[in-house]
C-alpha cells in the first residue's frame, strides 16, 4: 500500500537471530506472513511480499531490496511508523542464548553505514533511529541514534 505521509524516519532493525545464522528474504517472508503482516503486492507481477522491511543486510554485507520506499512498511506500528519510516534490517541481533547482542559483522556495519547515508541523502530531514526507540524491544541491539548521529 502506498504511503499517505512523507518519510521522516530511517529505522534500523535486526532479525533477532544468532551470530552466523543467515536469513533469506524468503524465510523472513514466511515469518511475516505467519504474523499476518500486510503484504506489498508488486504491480507488475502480482506477487505478494509479506516481509515488512524495505532493505535486508546479509552477514556478508550484501543487501536486498524487499519493498520500494514509496510503499508502507510493516515493521513498527507504534506512532504510525509504518507509514512514516523507511526500514533497514540486518541479519542477527541476538547471541547464542537468544539475548540481545550487537552481532553485526564488519561487512554489515559498512553496508549499513552506506545505506543510512544513502537514505539520508534521499530524505535529508529524516531522523535516524532504532526500532527500540519506538517499541519496548532491544532491536536492533545497538544504539542506532547515537551511532549514526553525525550523518
Amino acid at each position: 500500500m502506498k504511503r499517505t505521509t512523507p518519510i521522516d524516519t530511517i529505522m534500523i532493525h535486526c532479525t533477532a537471530t544468532p551470530p552466523r545464522r543467515e536469513v533469506s528474504v524468503a524465510e523472513l517472508n514466511r515469518w511475516h506472513e505467519a504474523a499476518r503482516f500486510e503484504p506489498y503486492v508488486d504491480p507488475k507481477t502480482g506477487i505478494k511480499t509479506y516481509a515488512g522491511y524495505h532493505l535486508l543486510v546479509h552477514l556478508d554485507g550484501s543487501y536486498e531490496r524487499i519493498r520500494p520506499d514509496d510503499q508502507r512498511g510493516q515493521h513498527c506500528p507504534q506512532s504510525n511508523m509504518n507509514n512514516r519510516a523507511v526500514s533497514i534490517c540486518y541479519v542477527g541481533g541476538v547471541d547464542n542464548n537468544n539475548k540481545p547482542c550487537d552481532t553485526r559483522t564488519e561487512a554489515q556495519k559498512r553496508t549499513l553505514l552506506t545505506l543510512v547515508r544513502t537514505m539520508r541523502g534521499r530524505y535529508p530531514k529524516a531522523q535516524i533511529v532504532g526500532h527500540r526507540d519506538y517499541a519496548p524491544k532491544a532491536c536492533p541491539s545497538f544504539d542506532a541514534k547515537k551511532e549514526y548521529s553525525a550523518i
